[in-house]
C-alpha cells in the first residue's frame, strides 16, 4: 500500500472547493459581453513551505496563474477556507486584468471593474496600479473577491484570518 502525503491529501480537499470559487469567478460580467475568462488558467500548487507564520495559508504568485497552498490550509473551518481561497482569486484576477478594478486608496471596500471606454480617472488609476501599497494590493483582493462573490470578506480569530460572517474589515498593516 502507498501512503498518500499530505500534500496529495491537501490538494484533493481543496480542488472541490477551488473549482467552485474558480466557477463563480469565469461566470462573473463585469461589463455586458465580457468575462474573467483568464481565471480558467490559474492552477494551485500545495506545499509545506507556504506555512511560515500563524497566519499564512496561502498566496498567489504575481502572474496571477498560480496559488500555493499550505496543507494545514484543510484544517481551518469552511468559512475561513473558502474565504481565503475567495481573497486569492481576487488577487489572481487583480493581476490577470491588471488596473482594471478600482478600489479604495484608504482602506477596505467593494472594488469596481473599470471598462475599456474609461475616462482620464480612470486612466489615471491603471497608471497607480503598480504603485499600489501592500495594504492596497490586500484590500483590493478582498474588493474584487466581495464584487464578484457578493460576499464581503471580514477579518477574525486568534490568527486574523479571513472569514465570511462575523468579523472585521482587514486592518492596514496586517501581514
Amino acid at each position: 500500500m502507498v501512503a498518500v502525503s499530505k500534500e496529495e491529501m491537501a490538494a484533493a480537499v481543496i480542488l472541490p472547493h477551488f473549482d467552485a470559487v474558480r466557477d463563480v469567478f469565469l461566470s462573473f460580467c463585469p461589463e455586458p459581453g465580457f468575462n474573467l475568462d483568464l481565471a480558467a488558467k490559474i492552477k494551485f500548487r500545495v506545499t509545506r513551505t507556504m506555512h511560515d507564520s500563524p497566519r499564512h495559508f496561502a498566496g498567489t504568485l504575481d502572474d496571477g496563474l498560480q496559488m500555493l497552498f499550505a496543507p494545514q490550509i484543510i484544517d481551518l473551518d469552511e468559512s475561513t477556507f473558502v474565504a481565503i481561497l475567495a481573497h486569492e482569486f481576487g488577487h489572481a484576477v487583480d493581476f490577470l486584468y491588471p488596473g482594471r478594478w478600482i478600489v479604495p486608496h484608504h482602506g477596505p471596500g467593494k472594488a469596481e471593474w473599470i471598462s475599456d471606454e474609461e475616462d482620464h480617472h480612470a486612466r489615471k488609476w491603471k497608471k497607480l496600479w503598480q504603485s499600489r501599497s501592500r495594504d492596497v494590493v490586500e484590500w483590493a483582493a478582498d474588493g474584487i473577491a466581495w464584487a464578484v462573490t457578493g460576499r464581503k470578506i471580514l477579518y477574525g480569530g486568534d490568527c486574523v484570518l479571513q472569514r465570511f460572517g462575523k468579523g472585521f474589515e482587514r486592518p492596514a498593516g496586517l501581514r
